[in-house]
């Protein structure tokens, strides 16, 4: 790597992956770190852009162990118990989001909408894990209730 060019993604995989091992997680986790490779590219061009613009650190450990840290997290929130596990939650999302309007043009929605990010309900039960354990709402328990599950944004997106 020159002085003027961000390293390679491979390179970027690389390094990601040691940090992760580096910190104790097991190899047979490292899927989490990549497992949507989509967006994992998309981190990777992100930190290509700011390497671009100026910020020689752009691939430095401080800029990527926030990503490994993430990770973290979500292995721990799939190796913890809550009042709705994920199965549970998508099922009732989409349950609440298909009740009202075109049920047909809302599936045709839900497929499009998962081929283009797998991950965007995952990422909302992991919003609503995160928020039974910060006890954002007392009890924390309701974050799992029908009315606050995040429905709406589906129908935002919609």
């Amino acid at each position: 790597m020159q002085d003027n060019e961000p390293i390679s993604y491979d390179e970027f995989k690389k390094r990601m992956i040691d940090l992760f091992l580096e910190r104790g997680n097991k190899k047979e986790d490292m899927w989490y770190l990549t497992e949507d490779l989509k967006n994992f590219k998309r981190k990777y061009e992100t930190r290509c852009e700011m390497f671009k613009k100026g910020n020689p650190n752009a691939f430095s450990y401080e800029n990527l162990i926030g990503h490994v840290k993430s990770t973290e997290d979500n292995i721990r929130m799939d190796n913890t118990e809550y009042p709705m596990n994920y199965d549970q939650f998508k099922n009732r999302v989409i349950e609440l989001f298909l009740e009202t309007g075109d049920r047909e043009d809302k599936i045709k929605f839900l497929n499009e909408l998962l081929e283009e990010d797998s991950f965007f309900i995952k990422n909302m039960y992991r919003h609503a894990c995160y928020e039974y354990e910060k006890k954002v709402i007392d009890p924390p328990e309701k974050v799992f209730e029908d009315y606050l599950l995040p429905v709406q944004n589906l129908e935002m997106l919609y």
